[in-house]
């Protein structure tokens, strides 16, 4: 192993050190992800409860933002099956269709 290659193994564990150190009570980082070590980084903010209530109100968007792109890209990948699937049915390639659905779009 040449030097350069050392010190960027060694770097590499170092940040894998890094990363799997338990995480403070107040850090919010990859590792937060259970419920009370979420609930102690909250506490250590002190947010009065206005703050806490537009907190939940941005999260609540958020999610609702997330599910709603998700049920489209669901949609999405459905309607892109059953364009391959008419398009095996017709004999025809995925191109091939694409091409005869707009030709016949643009005659309308």
């Amino acid at each position: 192993m040449s030097n350069a290659q050392l010190e960027a193994a060694f770097r590499s564990a170092l940040v894998e050190l890094e990363q799997e150190k338990p995480s403070k009570a107040g850090e919010l980082n990859s590792a937060t992800r259970s419920k009370s070590q979420m609930r102690a980084f909250l506490n250590e903010l002190a947010w009065s409860d206005k703050q806490l209530e537009t907190f939940k109100e941005v999260i609540d968007e958020m999610l609702n933002e997330r599910r709603e792109a998700a049920k489209k890209q669901e949609q999405v990948q459905t309607y892109k099956a059953k364009l391959i699937n008419l398009a095996k049915d017709l004999d025809m390639s995925y191109q091939e269709l694409l091409v005869t659905m707009v030709d016949l779009d643009s005659r309308r």
